[in-house]
């Protein structure tokens, strides 16, 4: 019990720091999270205070029960309908972010197919990452019964090699990728204040949008939203139970991902305060508990066929992306956007946005995040098992 406690508790220490110290928020909860968690697995031998199989257990509950009730909390607060009717022209955009994300990730499997072990794993995770994000990569982990330990390598490799890729779109991605994309045409001068449209609970990536957790006059709503959420994965276990154990993983994923979105559609269900906040908080106990799971050789040990393969799909979708783009008339900025909506996700697009100067672009943007973190599941399961089927017959 103790060990559950700490799992679930410690990351409201890490919000509480963040909020403290504008630093340590300007670094992320999510990464310093996970990075408390690496920094336990090389520097405390947690088998001196609990037994082995015990620690292993506690850490496997703790990682899928999380994973499996944030999804629905995240996916209830959007209002897919909006989201489509906002990204317009972004939509083309995204659309093409996407399939280049499947095409690079399936081709760079069958290069990489012997360098990368099981590579038709990494190719699903990582089309769920940089279609939607990192709740995305840990559903697919789960329903294709992905290996522990290729996926917390992943998720490592995945947040150095993302902060590059920002770096890079924040500070010459415009420039360069204008050299041959049209030029972003404003739609109006209006200057007034942003209208976030009822997705300002996404845009704010600090710990301060945490703080909402602790409102005790929005506590039965919290506390309804995380009942609703244990329904939708309840009933997706029940549907899971119906079919062949090979299927069940992909089902109960494809349910509680599905389910999640039909709720969405539900106006109590939508409107429920806090469901996004409490989804982001588990994704932060995931992170600290995949973090203290970590083998920490894998910074001395780096897995060069692995490493290669994640950049392969980050460089190789960004530039076939920007060449359907030039094809399909998509100009510099909608390119930029929908590239980071799909490989950054949510949080990131502000930074973005303000990064292109370009405050048009951001409702667009969120709403193509949001699609990305929608089909995101679906994408990923899709590519694993196609790649698994062209590199084993």
């Amino acid at each position: 019990m103790i060990l559950v406690l700490a799992y679930l508790l410690i990351p409201a220490l890490i919000v509480f720091a963040c909020q403290k110290f504008s630093l340590l928020d300007k670094a992320g909860v999510v990464v310093l999270s996970f990075a408390l968690g690496i920094a336990i697995a090389a520097g405390l031998d947690l088998s001196l205070f609990f037994e082995t199989d015990t620690i292993t257990a506690v850490q496997k509950d703790v990682s899928e029960i999380s994973i499996a009730i944030a999804l629905p909390l995240l996916l209830f607060s959007i209002n897919v309908k909006s989201a489509l009717n906002l990204a317009g022209d972004t939509l083309k955009g995204m659309g093409l972010a996407l399939l280049s994300v499947m095409v690079i990730s399936i081709i760079g499997a069958v290069i990489f197919n012997d360098q990368v072990a099981d590579v038709w794993q990494v190719a699903g995770m990582s089309v769920g990452a940089y279609t939607g994000g990192g709740p995305n990569m840990a559903a697919i982990k789960s329903a294709i019964d992905g290996k522990e330990s290729i996926f917390v390598t992943m998720v490592t490799y995945d947040i150095l090699f993302s902060a590059m890729y920002l770096i890079f779109v924040m500070t010459v991605g415009q420039k360069l990728f204008g050299l041959f994309l049209n030029k972003y045409q404003p739609k109006n001068n209006d200057e007034t204040e942003i209208d976030y449209a009822g997705m300002e609970h996404m845009a704010d990536e600090t710990a301060h949008g945490y703080k909402k957790l602790l409102n005790v006059k929005l506590a039965p709503q919290t506390l309804a939203s995380f009942l609703t959420s244990g329904v939708v994965v309840g009933l997706a276990l029940f549907i899971a139970s119906l079919v062949p154990e090979t299927y069940k993983s992909t089902t109960t994923i494809v349910g509680i991902t599905s389910l999640g979105l039909v709720a969405s559609f539900i106006p109590q269900v939508r409107h429920l305060a806090n469901s996004f906040q409490l989804g982001m908080y588990l994704i932060l106990v995931f992170c600290f508990t995949m973090g203290t799971m970590t083998d920490t050789s894998i910074f001395t040990n780096i897995d060069l066929g692995l490493a290669s393969y994640i950049t392969f799909i980050l460089v190789g979708s960004l530039i076939m992306q920007a060449l359907l783009c030039k094809l399909f008339k998509v100009d510099t900025d909608t390119f930029l956007i929908t590239s980071s909506a799909a490989i950054m996700s949510v949080p990131f697009i502000p930074v973005i946005a303000g990064a292109l100067k370009n405050r048009e672009i951001l409702l667009p943007g969120f709403a193509a995040a949001i699609i990305g973190y929608a089909v995101g599941n679906y994408l990923g399961i899709f590519v694993a098992h196609i790649t698994q089927f062209l590199i084993t017959g």
